[in-house]
């Protein structure tokens, strides 16, 4: 359960820095770049990126068919087969639903080592799970066996299941963000796509402290019980890194700005 609290000494000085340029009280830009930190680190959770809910789809339905193949599959795998009579006799087979017939035939002939496996809905989760990698989410393009659906609308169901949890992960962050100060207009979730905005789901906390005088500070918590899988500690740390570097440019750029109109007054 990742927890993120704004307590770095340098971010700190950062931000007092960034309220004095900004004209803002330190509460206040304590919770406007706690909002830029929740945008960077919903991008660094998986699924990586800021797709386009449809980007995002296709990008799990392509993941799921790497290593899940609808039954016409099957087809394309027969044209490995010279003889048109063991074709003849294997497409029979298949179009009569006979799986553990093809699976012996093949077995026979001497391609084991590419033996397909049929899979119901009840497997396909265990399987897509299996083949995943860990630091990454995506599976793994050469899966180590050769797995056919039962039936295209089984697979179908399943990858539509699957679309529609994507972003759950990062969307924690997100809800932490929306339960921030509005500091400036716009919306608090913007930078984070609505395909992880759209879950409601309560995962996102936030605790805010920046009544204290002495450290005003924002505790900002995904509590979606796998988030610590789906984000290095690296990446949360190279978020604040980013969201540090954000305030500096922007701090850079109003004393840019500004330092004309003092010219003039002088």
């Amino acid at each position: 359960m990742p927890k993120f609290k704004l307590t770095n000494l340098k971010f700190e000085q950062i931000m007092k820095d960034y309220a004095q340029i900004r004209e803002v009280t330190i509460p206040a830009a304590v919770h406007a770049n706690a909002r830029l930190l929740c945008v960077e680190l919903a991008r660094r959770t998986q699924a990586f990126g800021t797709d386009s809910e449809k980007q995002q789809n296709e990008r799990i339905r392509k993941d799921i068919s790497n290593i899940i193949k609808p039954p016409v599959y099957f087809l394309k795998f027969l044209q490995k087969t010279t003889s048109e009579k063991l074709k003849a006799s294997l497409r029979k087979n298949y179009f009569a639903n006979r799986w553990t017939v093809l699976a012996e035939t093949l077995a026979k002939i001497g391609m084991g080592s590419e033996a397909f496996t049929v899979v119901g809905s009840d497997a396909m989760g265990g399987i897509h799970k299996e083949n995943r990698n860990k630091n990454t989410g995506r599976v793994y393009k050469r899966p180590s066996k050769f797995y056919l659906a039962s039936d295209s609308s089984t697979l179908n169901k399943y990858i539509i299941e699957r679309q529609k949890l994507a972003g759950l992960a990062k969307s924690g962050w997100a809800e932490c963000a929306n339960q921030l100060r509005k500091v400036v207009a716009g919306s608090l979730t913007r930078g984070i796509p609505k395909w992880v905005t759209r879950h409601k789901q309560g995962f996102g906390r936030v605790s805010d402290n920046t009544g204290n005088l002495f450290r005003p500070t924002v505790s900002l918590t995904n509590s979606i019980p796998w988030a610590d899988k789906v984000i290095r500690p690296s990446e949360e740390l190279m978020a604040q890194s980013v969201v540090a570097e954000k305030m500096k440019k922007q701090m850079a750029m109003i004393l840019k700005k500004r330092q004309p109109k003092l010219q003039e007054a002088a």
